[in-house]
């Protein structure tokens, strides 16, 4: 656990570097393999998803839950801002938003409520082991902050009149590349110039050898979340 620790951080310095502008553009990304790995939950899609699907593209992962009143929606509309500043090339980018709050955020809440930032963006969720499981892979703190509640729109079991607990949660955003490997560490304040740098880079990058894109058959490609027949949930099942 120790050595992860350092792992992260050396990649909180590495952010720090680049945001002073003491990283020349020319300079790769480093690899953080003590950061991050595999894993598949439920998603927003309907279905299950995993990391794997989202192969050939850049991952921007983000941790959170749909009460949250400030951080969250605050970094959802940073991405889908830098999302427009990529252009054309955000058909290579995905947006993953794993709840911290499994119990009350369901898929069919995430789906909602993420729709509000940007349709294309996915939410996983799912039994509490399992998010807990992602949240351990890169490195995530978060629990339920001294008793503090506050009104909820988004909750299963309670009205919106009722109460829900805050939850305290790291902030980071994690970018990870063509290959699901943690390239680079953001936060909402990150200049989103620096983000779309670092994700063109990312895009630019050769594959490595062994390198799977699901485009190319070796995976299954994730459903695109704005297809008509993936909202009337008619696309995408496995048997």
């Amino acid at each position: 656990m120790r050595m992860r620790f350092s792992v992260f951080l050396s990649l909180i310095a590495t952010l720090l570097i680049a945001g002073s502008g003491q990283a020349s553009s020319e300079k790769k990304l480093p690899i953080h393999d003590g950061v991050g790995g595999e894993f598949a939950a439920q998603s927003s899609l309907g279905r299950e998803v995993s990391l794997l699907e989202f192969r050939g593209k850049v991952v921007l992962l983000f941790f959170g839950y749909t009460s949250c009143q400030d951080i969250c929606p605050t970094t959802l509309a940073h991405l889908k801002s830098l999302l427009k500043r990529i252009g054309a090339a955000d058909k290579d980018v995905q947006v993953l938003f794993v709840t911290v709050d499994p119990a009350n955020d369901t898929a069919e809440h995430l789906k909602e409520y993420l729709a509000r930032f940007d349709p294309r963006f996915i939410g996983l969720t799912g039994k509490r082991e399992d998010t807990n499981r992602i949240a351990k892979l890169f490195m995530v703190k978060h629990d339920q902050s001294h008793g503090v509640q506050l009104s909820t729109e988004y909750n299963r079991s309670k009205a919106f009149t009722e109460q829900a607990y805050l939850i305290a949660h790291s902030q980071q955003i994690y970018m990870l590349d063509k290959e699901g490997r943690t390239r680079a560490l953001f936060f909402v304040g990150s200049p989103l110039d620096e983000m779309q740098e670092a994700v063109l880079a990312l895009l630019k990058e050769p594959a490595s050898a062994g390198f799977v894109d699901c485009k190319s058959g070796g995976a299954a490609c994730p459903d695109d979340p704005t297809d008509e027949e993936t909202q009337r949930g008619t696309k995408g099942r496995r048997p």
